[in-house]
């Protein structure tokens, strides 16, 4: 039996090869959307990430000592977070819509559903930082 490859001309097999090598860097390359911001950071503060949690504010004008104070505040506001989400047996699941999207600027609905039945809504504003959108804290 001959072998399938032997039966495909190569340039057919190099030009999937190539389309199929675009199609991988084209999504690898695909920056989040404000919603799956929203929903990677509530994960990570539900699974106790404080450092990965953080990651998703903006702190692109906190300067100097007061990025210490305003990396501090974050990190009682992810303890929070974690602290009600385990209060309510834990995260079952989460969904976003995007609310509003104006230039440089989001807003997004989040419904959280905890392991004990109950469901909580929350408003995320988020702003692109360099071509990123990250959660913004007024």
């Amino acid at each position: 039996m001959p072998h399938f490859l032997a039966l495909v001309p190569r340039r057919l097999v190099a030009l999937a090869g190539a389309l199929c090598a675009c199609l991988l860097l084209a999504a690898c390359s695909s920056s989040p959307t404000p919603e799956t911001v929203v929903r990677d950071f509530i994960n990570a503060a539900a699974n106790n990430r404080v450092e990965e949690a953080i990651g998703y504010f903006s702190l692109e004008g906190v300067k100097g000592n007061d990025l210490t104070a305003a990396k501090g505040k974050l990190m009682m506001v992810v303890g929070d977070f974690y602290s009600r989400i385990e209060g309510n047996g834990g995260l079952d699941s989460v969904s976003t819509s995007l609310a509003e999207n104006k230039d440089n600027t989001a807003r997004v609905e989040a419904v959280m559903k905890f392991k004990n039945g109950q469901t909580k809504k929350e408003r995320f504003d988020l702003i692109q930082e360099s071509g990123q959108w990250k959660i913004h804290l007024e």
